[in-house]
């Protein structure tokens, strides 16, 4: 890659984290709304009479709902592209940095050689 087309690449992949972090904020909204339908379910079961009762049929609940279960996983995999993504744009950054120091030190050792040949 040419370094004239590292700030496109670079805004490309931060408009791609920016569309999963709206995604990631879905899927959170859409697990709250879910779990809080959970709950009520479990906190209108009359015959949970303890909290270990409560935390089984949460989790029993949790586990047999396909809904939750796909935002869940949904979630989670938004979640890790999202940082895969901002890994490859901090090597991306780096990978720029570098190029645009290699270029000041080449255009420095011609500035030096023009100047000792003068």
């Amino acid at each position: 890659m040419q370094l004239n087309e590292y700030p496109q690449a670079i805004a490309k992949l931060q408009r791609q984290i920016l569309k999963l972090d709206q995604t990631v904020l879905g899927l959170q909204d859409t697990l709250a709304i879910l779990s809080l339908e959970i709950e009520k379910q479990v906190v209108s079961d009359a015959s949970l009479t303890n909290d270990t009762k409560r935390k089984a049929r949460r989790l029993e609940l949790q586990q047999s709902d396909l809904d939750y279960a796909k935002a869940a996983i949904d979630f989670k995999t938004a979640q890790f592209e999202r940082e895969r993504l901002d890994i490859e744009l901090h090597l991306l950054r780096n990978q720029f940095s570098l190029l645009k120091l290699e270029a000041r030190r080449e255009i420095a050792a011609m500035e030096l050689h023009a100047s000792s040949a003068a």
